[in-house]
């Protein structure tokens, strides 16, 4: 029942996103979002700095991260990149696919998030 209703939660938030992403950088990775370390955040984004920023790694191609501390682990697939118009600007953008395993939880969690690359060269939730 716990995690259904944590599954619940994270998808009204991730339906939450798109809108208030660009007001408030609500993050489904942050403090509200996944059960998941500072350490987990930053083996994340090193797994998925290549997929973000290499032009040359194909689709469908996944990279993985895991947390021996936290027990926490995972894969990002690069689904998809696509440009957004953006008042009048081309954002480079890809879809990446998260698996997260959390230990202690049965069940993983999978979302797909689009990132777009702004003028200061980071990457922000669409």
């Amino acid at each position: 029942m716990r995690v259904t209703w944590r599954l619940f939660l994270l998808a009204g938030l991730l339906l939450a996103v798109p809108a208030a992403s660009h007001a408030v950088g609500l993050n489904p990775f942050g403090p509200s979002g996944l059960p998941l370390t500072d350490l987990d955040y930053k083996d994340m984004a090193a797994a998925s700095a290549p997929l973000l920023n290499d032009e040359t790694i194909p689709l469908g191609t996944s990279r993985s991260w895991s947390n021996a501390t936290s027990g926490n682990s995972g894969t990002i697939t690069l689904e998809e990149r696509f440009q957004y118009d953006y008042q009048g600007t081309k954002l480079p953008c890809r879809k990446l696919r998260y698996h997260v395993e959390i230990k202690n939880y049965s069940d993983p969690y999978n979302l797909r998030i689009n990132r777009c690359r702004v003028a200061d060269g980071s990457w922000k939730l669409l």
